[in-house]
């Protein structure tokens, strides 16, 4: 019983982390409780969120860091999220949109949507409104919380762009695909 009450525990603290950063909290509501069913990883994920409420960044960026590198589209997220507010180090906003890439490819929504914001904006990265499109339009897709907001990104960020270049940049998000594996 105590997994359980650990998954919702860590469920909470993940809306909450998520919300702040400005990505809505429903998107990560099944990934974070498919991840809290492998003990061994929800526990690295918990500490990683302790950690990382109480402050200690160091402590999460090591939890968090081997899920990651194992694959941990949710890890990378808040990997990214803590590299792009400079959390225990020096704000770096390229690092944080690698993080976000790793995740984005392996199609996990919220993610998808903070690099779309990074490459709209310039931080970290070169301004690419056409790959922000993408995306966003990606993560509109998703069907959960993170349709409205990447919409009326993708919405925003079309008003720019020809009919053609809509088309074209249509066939690159149909064409997507995830990593294998991911």
């Amino acid at each position: 019983m105590g997994g359980v009450r650990q998954a919702g525990v860590v469920l909470v603290f993940v809306m909450n982390f998520v919300r702040a950063f400005g990505i809505m909290s429903s998107v990560v509501a099944a990934p974070v409780a498919a991840a809290v069913a492998v003990d061994s990883d929800a526990a690295r994920l918990a500490a990683g969120l302790d950690a990382h409420a109480a402050r200690d960044y160091d402590t999460a960026r090591g939890r968090l860091r081997p899920l990651a590198d194992r694959g941990s589209a949710i890890a990378e997220t808040l990997l990214g999220v803590m590299a792009a507010k400079g959390e225990g180090v020096k704000a770096d906003p390229a690092a944080a949109v690698g993080w976000w890439l790793r995740a984005a490819n392996r199609g996990y929504a919220p993610a998808q949507l903070a690099l779309a914001k990074a490459l709209a904006a310039g931080r970290g990265v070169a301004p690419d409104a056409g790959t922000a499109w993408v995306w966003a339009r990606l993560a509109a897709g998703a069907g959960n919380g993170t349709r409205a907001e990447a919409s009326a990104l993708a919405e925003r960020l079309g008003r720019g762009f020809s009919a053609a270049r809509l088309a074209e940049l249509e066939g690159k998000r149909a064409s997507w695909r995830p990593w294998p594996g991911a």
